[in-house]
């Protein structure tokens, strides 16, 4: 009898497990143009590598040509594929010439791979020529790298009752690249933008960027993706406008009377429709069909390690500098362990959040209680005291302000930053402001003056005591002390040019911003609205409400700011530098993070075509508009010289 009902209990899961293939089945189908497109995809991913692409039809992705071997650098690829289509244009007329008979090797190739249905449309086979570079190699390596925190994923998507196929979306969007950042400023493997992001309560700030972090990013994730469903009622559409976004999904639902996504791919004909976003259900469920079998693909595949670790709370606010000390881990390992930790906030004077998750190396739960015992019983340093610190430049920044500013002596700003030239420093830029205990050597010059400076040679006023006899105005003073000790300027060349300078050696600069703020009154200022700046930015930047802005400039709750939009806000005095601040070191941090993934190696112009604008380049491009502005105004300087 026993027996019996263990033999009844194993047909129960079985029946169990089959329902829930099914029901998953039904959830995310698979039909009419979407398995065409799925099986190409798979092909994409398993068959050829970034090195290679497949030449096939935009219209119909089974028409493919062949496959085809790419140059290695951008610039020589992008005059290859121009130069390889014009050439398969003119082998298509000839086969239509010659009416698909009589045709040449090269001719029968392209021929046999066009089907009947399409051998009258030539028109649509020439303009439909697409290249699609390979991503075998790519995704091989996120497949592997998926397994370090696939097992967090589950349990996150679980709890929030998702598909369990939608885990393999990163693969789409990241190859699972934990430390993955786009050109347009998307981040993490889950590629979030800082608005949707903000939008979704991760905390983004220049030392922590929620974004990054795998666990936290994925709850994110799975609201985003669980409201889309909400709005639009299927799970292809909620997919689709991950990338595509929802609202125009909406319009295409309503425009053809149907949820199906097959249906709407071959029929919607919406402007922002294009190829990529036509086939990103297709490309999900490609990884999908091949992550659930990866041996069928990759015989020699092996998973990686689970990501494991022991997580710490802090209860205050404390410096990297403070928990690396105490804990004994040096930073790389800390970098390493909380990917949320921007990689250029390793400065270890900057504050971790209060009950920011400080996950470390996994130890036994005895020494996980004696390190929550020694942070408890540190002390928050006291900024702008004892210990080091960072100031980001505004505009009309130097070192006599600064000095004036943090009562700190000139000549300890100046042997704390040895490597930057006093005369040239440019909003953006970060300065050491040394503290009591910081140790202050001998003064240097910037490398480009090449003067090693002893410090008897330079005036009392650099030395922070202004002699009797030196003039009192002191702007004069700090020009004249600055002559003695790095000579007269030099004049500007091509080099020179602060942003384009910059640009190349990949170092922040704001000098394109316009980041001034006007008192107008007793705690109100006037600023005006830069690039990805929002209500919620000044209100957090200041430790204001978001609405107490608002009814001061008369906007309602469904009101947009705009790029170059001026808005009154209702700042105290007392935190008008933290404002500055804040605000700066939010537009660093864009810039640091473009640069940690990309390098800037040269400029070339764009043609603009009919039908063009500044939003449709950028996006096609794939460029930030800050680094577009800084560029042209950078040129335009340039040519003036």
């Amino acid at each position: 009898m026993h027996k019996f009902w263990r033999a009844v209990f194993k047909l129960y899961l079985l029946t169990l497990i089959l329902t829930q293939v099914n029901y998953a089945s039904e959830l995310l189908p698979v039909q009419g143009v979407v398995r065409d497109r799925v099986n190409f995809w798979k092909r994409v991913y398993t068959e050829i590598t970034t090195k290679e692409a497949f030449l096939h039809d935009k219209q119909d992705v089974s028409i493919v040509y062949g496959k085809v071997d790419l140059p290695d650098t951008p610039r020589k690829r992008r005059r290859f594929i121009k130069k390889y289509k014009r050439n398969v244009r003119k082998q298509l007329d000839s086969i239509f010439k010659k009416k698909f008979t009589d045709l040449t090797p090269e001719e029968a190739k392209y021929a046999m791979a066009i089907p009947l249905d399409r051998r009258k449309d030539l028109y649509g086979l020439k303009r439909g020529l697409r290249f699609q570079y390979g991503l075998r190699d790519r995704y091989y390596k996120g497949l592997i790298r998926s397994y370090q925190y696939l097992d967090h994923i589950k349990t996150v998507f679980q709890s929030l009752g998702l598909p369990p196929e939608l885990v393999y979306l990163p693969h789409v969007e990241s190859s699972f690249n934990y430390k993955a950042y786009s050109k347009v400023g998307a981040a993490g493997i889950w590629q979030f933008m800082r608005s949707t992001a903000r939008r979704y309560r991760l905390n983004i700030n220049y030392v922590v960027d929620e974004r990054r972090d795998p666990i936290k990013a994925t709850f994110a994730a799975g609201k985003l993706l669980r409201d889309n469903y909400n709005l639009l009622g299927a799970w292809p559409l909620a997919i689709t406008a991950y990338n595509h976004g929802a609202r125009s999904l909406m319009q295409a639902k309503k425009k053809l009377g149907t949820s199906e996504i097959h249906k709407i791919i071959e029929n919607y004909d919406g402007r922002r429709f294009g190829f990529a976003s036509k086939n990103f259900y297709a490309t999900f469920m490609a990884t999908v069909e091949i992550s659930k079998d990866p041996e069928k693909y990759f015989p020699k595949f092996k998973k990686d390690s689970p990501f494991v670790y022991s997580a710490l709370k802090l209860q205050k606010s404390l410096t990297l500098s403070q928990v690396e000390k105490a804990l004994g881990f040096p930073l790389s390992v800390l970098l390493e362990y909380n990917l949320a930790l921007r990689p250029r906030s390793g400065l270890r004077s900057f504050f971790l959040p209060k009950n920011f998750e400080l996950k470390v190396p996994l130890v036994a739960k005895e020494k996980i209680v004696a390190f929550q015992q020694t942070l408890d019983n540190l002390k928050p340093e006291k900024r702008n005291l004892d210990e080091s610190f960072i100031h980001v430049v505004s505009r009309g920044d130097s070192f006599f302000i600064l000095s004036k500013m943090y009562k700190t002596p000139v000549s300890h700003i100046i042997a704390a930053n040895s490597n930057v030239n006093p005369r040239r420093i440019h909003p953006g830029m970060k300065i050491v402001i040394p503290g009591k205990k910081t140790k202050i050597g001998k003064l240097v010059a910037a490398k480009d003056v090449a003067i090693k400076v002893d410090m008897k040679n330079v005036p009392k006023l650099i030395q922070g005591k202004v002699e009797k006899e030196t003039p009192t105005n002191n702007a004069q003073l700090f020009a004249n002390a600055m002559k003695t000790v790095f000579g007269e300027p030099k004049p500007q060349a091509d080099f020179d040019i602060p942003f384009l300078d910059n640009a190349r050696t990949n170092s922040v600069d704001l000098s394109q911003y316009e980041l001034e703020i006007k008192r107008i009154a007793k705690n109100q200022y006037l600023i005006v609205v830069e690039t990805d700046e929002t209500l919620g930015h000044f209100a957090d930047w200041g430790g204001l409400r978001t609405q107490s802005i608002r009814s001061m400039n008369g906007l309602g709750r469904r009101s947009s700011i705009q790029l170059g939009q001026k808005i009154l806000i209702p700042l105290k005095d007392a935190k008008l530098e933290e404002f500055k601040q804040n605000r700066n070191l939010y537009h660093t941090s864009i810039q640091e993070d473009f640069y940690e993934s990309f390098e800037i190696t040269g400029v070339e112009d764009y043609k603009v075509r009919r039908g063009d604008n500044l939003t449709r380049i950028l996006s096609k491009e794939e460029l930030p508009f800050w680094l577009f502005r800084g560029m042209q105004v950078a040129k335009v300087d340039e040519r003036n010289l």
